[in-house]
């Protein structure tokens, strides 16, 4: 399937004086405990990571995002939204995302980044998933073992079709396993009209910003301000228009 995006912006973009970002609503800094209303008037309270938010567990403010297109669609070569909402938070930030990947990329960039030292890794991987859970099961463990010693948090994936709740019972296996990993329950959002394009699978504009903000919720705010928008090695688009028996977001 391809992927598309629309809009963009770049991290020198700002929210407006009254925290309010048209059509979503309140954004993070203002008030992470008000609901965001989406476009058809659901009220949604925004998932946490088991535990609450990390950023007062750790000293540093580096957060390391990797995943497939569901995070690159938000970084700063497409919409932009995640610098735009960690970096008035006080977070440096690095999308390590590219579209197609299957959770083996999940491994490669975490054993080529985790030496930069982050304080807070996110991972959002098992959108393609090839059915072997085994397999999978291995991928999340090896993650898992890399980023021990920081703070991590993996976000369950959107329940398009069937096999995504095989990949998400392995996430919170996997999860449960390893003391320093907490789950955000992104799957929940998913499910709400508005949240996804038409495929079902990719991010509306709607859905990234919120995204975004369930991030700076799981955050909170840097223990200190020297906020930056860092430039990923990962950048490889060609999964876009990838065509394959398996799903490529």
């Amino acid at each position: 399937m391809c992927l598309l995006f629309s809009g963009c912006s770049t991290e020198e973009s700002s929210a407006p004086e009254s925290g309010v970002l048209e059509g979503v609503g309140r954004l993070p800094g203002y008030d992470f405990w008000a609901p965001v209303t989406l476009p058809d008037g659901v009220q949604l309270e925004l998932p946490l990571p088991e535990g609450g938010p990390v950023g007062f567990r750790v000293d540093g403010n580096r957060v390391l995002l990797v995943g497939d297109s569901i995070f690159a669609s938000t970084a700063k070569r497409y919409g932009g939204e995640m610098c735009d909402v960690l970096k008035p938070l006080g977070w440096q930030v690095a999308v390590e995302a590219e579209p197609g990947r299957f959770a083996s990329f999940g491994v490669e960039v975490l054993e080529r980044r985790i030496e930069a030292v982050w304080d807070v890794v996110f991972i959002y991987l098992g959108t393609n998933f090839d059915g072997n859970e085994a397999s999978l099961r291995r991928q999340f463990d090896k993650m898992f073992e890399i980023t021990r010693g920081v703070e991590t948090v993996v976000l369950t994936t959107g329940e398009f079709r069937t096999a995504q709740k095989t990949v998400n019972k392995v996430i919170k296996a996997a999860a449960a396993e390893h003391d320093h990993v907490r789950v955000l329950d992104w799957s929940s959002v998913m499910k709400l009209k508005g949240v996804t394009s038409s495929d079902k699978i990719h991010l509306s504009e709607t859905g990234r910003a919120i995204l975004a903000q369930t991030i700076a919720r799981a955050l909170d705010y840097a223990p200190y301000r020297e906020a930056s928008c860092l430039d990923p090695r990962f950048r490889d688009d060609t999964g876009i228009n990838a065509q394959s028996t398996t799903t490529n977001p």
